[in-house]
């Protein structure tokens, strides 16, 4: 439960960076790979909660 809401935290901060960067930055410019690095910790993340999400719900 202390991983779930860590990570919901984590999660929480990043969705926060990503609404105050541009959101269609251009790719080869520091400021889009900063937003592609954003993006996939995020979604990296997301996929954590799920997971333990699912390993509590198998063990209930």
């Amino acid at each position: 439960m202390r991983k779930t809401q860590s990570l919901a935290n984590q999660k929480a901060r990043l969705q926060y960076v990503m609404r105050m960067m541009d959101s269609e930055p251009s790719f080869e410019s520091k400021e889009g790979r900063s937003y592609i690095q954003t993006l996939v910790k995020l979604v990296l993340i997301e996929m954590q909660i799920e997971a333990l999400d699912k390993k509590e719900a198998a063990h209930e």
